[in-house]
């Protein structure tokens, strides 16, 4: 289990810093960054992180002995969690490629609900599952999440002029 548990962890802290490495390339404008088969790459590296991470959260060796309530707290944030990831995505769903800021729907009160939500995740599902070291590489994982939020709002406020009053108006 403990085995389980450590190659999980080194493919996602792996998988995370590929993707990572992919922000910070798409960031400063890298050729790399737009080579469809990168992104594709890409694509299957988050797979892989994801599913590294449901394995270590399934197979984690040191158990919390926490209150029911708690408990399920952790599963109501994984629930929001999930939701805001779902709900970001319907509402970004063609708005990508046509050059202007989604403030509507959800993005009018949360300016990143994609990695809110994956932050409530992956802080939600361990204490749901009293996975005590799932629990304690969220706070990795959640420097991850901000890292990449944070070259994200670099270039929004680059590429979109009044995305400095957007950020005023909204939260995270």
């Amino acid at each position: 289990m403990e085995t389980t548990f450590l190659i999980a962890f080194a493919a996602c802290f792996i998988c995370f810093m590929l993707r990572t490495a992919f922000n910070i390339l798409k960031y400063r404008k890298s050729k790399w960054a737009e080579n469809k088969n990168i992104f594709r790459g890409i694509l299957i590296v988050m797979f892989i992180l994801w599913f590294s991470w449901f394995q270590m959260v399934f197979y984690d060796p040191v158990e919390m002995n926490i209150h029911d309530w708690v408990r399920y707290a952790g599963l109501a944030l994984f629930i929001i969690g999930v939701s805001l990831f779902i709900l970001s995505h319907i509402k970004m769903k063609g708005f990508e490629d046509r050059g202007h800021l989604v403030t509507e729907g959800i993005y009018s009160k949360i300016r990143n609900p994609m990695y809110l939500g994956f932050i409530l995740w992956v802080i939600g599902l361990p204490i749901f599952m009293q996975g005590m070291a799932a629990l304690a590489s969220g706070v990795i994982w959640t420097a991850f999440f901000m890292y990449w939020k944070m070259l994200e709002e670099k270039e929004l406020e680059e590429k979109y002029e009044g995305y400095g009053e957007y950020k005023k108006r909204t939260w995270f």
